[in-house]
């Protein structure tokens, strides 16, 4: 398969996964508190960030740690847990669109 094909394919797999996410927290949400489904996604991330990047950790310079961990938390962490509370209230429509608003907290 040629680059410009694969690169719809992961375009339309990206796409999916990230719409799709809203309507399963809002689904989540009927069985789980707001603070377990952030835990879960939160949990998830850990584990695939880990296992795709274990081997990059030794390359991460000491002076930079304290801007991914910032980056991390603002960026990542908190908004898990606010977008759970989010949905409970208002539209996943509407909190899909809030969530695109997120890469404009993150720090350079």
């Amino acid at each position: 398969m040629d680059d410009k094909k694969l690169r719809w394919i992961y375009l339309f797999t990206l796409s999916i996964i990230w719409g799709s996410s809203f309507i399963l927290i809002k689904k989540a949400l009927v069985g789980l508190t707001p603070i377990q489904v952030g835990a879960f996604r939160i949990l998830f991330t850990t584990v695939f960030l880990l296992l795709i990047g274990f081997r990059s950790f030794s390359k991460i310079k000491k002076r930079h740690w304290y801007y991914l961990t910032l980056n991390a938390l603002v960026g990542s962490f908190f908004p898990v847990f606010l977008f759970a509370y989010a949905i409970e209230k208002i539209d996943s429509s509407i909190t899909a669109v809030l969530n695109s608003l997120t890469p404009f907290v993150s720090f350079p």
